[in-house]
């Protein structure tokens, strides 16, 4: 149980915290320790955490959505006659001391959501007093009853641990005849989204050759600066003048190229690892499956694929040409999660792809019009009612008409995209997705003859990449961070030309 190293140690630190907070949402002390435990079951599966990752933190967003699917009270007190959604926000914001940003990426809410919810909250407990209602929870929560849970929650993990030991060596036993069995009925079971679909050969699979092996996640601390694609064959296009046949749903091809960026902790889990400087190492890794090309229609037409990359480089999703479904992996754990089912051609008639929020928790893939959310510390999946799109994916037709390419922010309220300038330089424009309206009309610069500029993303809220060149004779001029509000430019070192990238961490290591 060395993994476990400091695990016993932060439940005994942040047990009465955590059961404060617990017998605030529940009213019960029995119910405050159920949900308690299964916040810290959550956090000894992830353990150990990451330096940027706080345990604590972890335990306290998995306690908002456990209690939230199963919102348990046992008293009728004012707190608890409160709607769910609205007491774990008061606890979350008042007592535990997170802020509406943090609560709303937990919850998939809007900032603005909750904090309407807080006032609400205050309004009704304490006349709109916050001190006055932050005070009368601190006193609720130092009620609790708080045993020792350290040893009942590492024993439970033992017990994990023992029990997937015992059915992996089961699973392997397993008659191959069975398997088979099972394959001929035609169908696959689906786990991660608890629904039956047809096996990925019916589906989503590869139009050319035996297809790509699934990647296997290397387990490392590097993040994902930048992922490229890499070179496509022809698509198996037919040259001889004969009608081609339907590929539809077939992945005809494959493969990203991820760039790492790390310190020198991370080293051991990749194959290859280049150091400019102590602290300062990069690696190169290929995602074979990641689809690029997905065929669609009765001719030669496909969908241009990209992955998803979160903003602190952790998390990468794509569309599996191996497995035909959408897979997200985590770098720092070694973790993989299903998005979908595994496709079949009529979930990607109209197009289909996969986003990420910025850091990481929530992944949306669209198929066809239908919108699936994954939460990839739960693994729960559900369907996006069109009502819940944000300003900047409902302001996405109006973009299409105006703007040949553009980039959403994090925060989905604003979108940027290039105005062509003519005989002069080209220039930005930040737009509010709300009201479609211009927000920032920023010139870039001109290096002596005018420039042409491209949005590649958005480096945070508040910054958008470009690419510069020289509309003149087509050089790369470089990368910049723009900033959205004054325009001022920053270049961005070690980004590669090409026709497509993705972006990720761009942070030095």
């Amino acid at each position: 149980m060395r993994r476990y190293t400091g695990y016993r140690d932060f439940i005994q630190r942040d047990q009465r915290l955590l059961v404060g907070t617990a017998l605030l949402l529940t009213g019960s002390h029995d119910q405050a320790l159920r949900l308690v435990l299964w916040s810290l079951r959550s956090v000894g599966l992830s353990w150990p955490p990451t330096l940027w990752e706080n345990p604590t933190v972890h335990a306290q967003i998995t306690m908002y959505r456990r209690y939230l699917r199963r919102p348990v009270t046992t008293r009728a007190t004012a707190l608890l006659r409160l709607p769910p959604v609205r007491r774990v926000i008061a606890v979350a914001c008042l007592h535990d001391g997170r802020t509406p940003e943090e609560v709303a990426t937990a919850l998939g809410l809007s900032r603005e959501a909750v904090e309407t919810e807080v006032s609400e909250a205050v309004t009704t407990l304490a006349k709109g007093d916050a001190k006055r209602l932050t005070t009368r929870l601190a006193a609720t929560a130092a009620e609790a009853s708080v045993p020792d849970l350290a040893v009942r929650s590492v024993r439970a993990l033992r017990r994990r641990r023992v029990r997937g030991v015992l059915l992996t060596t089961v699973a392997g036993l397993i008659p191959v005849g069975l398997i088979a069995f099972t394959l001929q009925q035609g169908q696959v079971w689906n786990s991660a989204l608890g629904e039956s679909n047809q096996i990925a050969s019916a589906g989503v699979g590869s139009a050319v050759g035996p297809g790509p092996q699934a990647w296997q996640t290397p387990r490392t601390s590097f993040t994902i600066r930048y992922a490229v694609p890499d070179k496509c064959p022809d698509d198996g296009a037919s040259t001889d003048g004969r009608p081609a046949p339907s590929r539809a749903g077939k992945v005809t091809c494959a493969g990203w190229t991820l760039k790492l960026a790390g310190g020198d902790e991370g080293r051991p889990a990749l194959e290859s690892v280049e150091c400019e400087r102590p602290g300062h190492c990069e690696s190169t890794v290929k995602v074979p499956d990641a689809a690029q090309h997905l065929a669609h229609g009765d001719d030669w037409s496909y969908w241009s694929l990209s992955p998803a990359v979160s903003g602190d480089g952790r998390r990468i999703a794509y569309l599996s040409a191996a497995e035909g479904r959408y897979v997200a992996h985590d770098l720092s754990s070694g973790e993989k999660k299903y998005l979908s089912p595994v496709l079949a051609p009529s979930d990607t008639e109209t197009g289909t792809g996969v986003s990420v929020s910025r850091d990481g928790g929530f992944f949306v893939v669209e198929l066809n019009g239908r919108r699936l959310r994954t939460d990839f510390a739960t693994g729960a999946t559900t369907s996006l009612p069109a009502g819940q799109a944000t300003a900047a994916e409902k302001a996405a037709d109006w973009m299409r008409q105006t703007y040949r390419v553009w980039r959403d922010s994090p925060s989905g309220r604003f979108t940027a995209a290039v105005k062509p300038g003519g005989d002069d330089s080209d220039r930005l424009h930040v737009i509010d997705a709300r009201t479609r309206k211009v927000f920032k009309d920023l010139p870039m610069p001109s290096l002596g003859d005018p420039t042409s500029a491209e949005v590649v993303g958005w480096a945070n809220v508040r910054e958008v990449v470009v690419k510069l060149t020289d509309r003149r004779t087509g050089d790369l001029l470089g990368f910049f961070r723009v900033d959205a509000i004054t325009g001022r430019l920053h270049r961005i070192a070690g980004l590669p030309d090409g026709d497509s990238i993705v972006l990720g961490d761009l942070t030095e290591p």
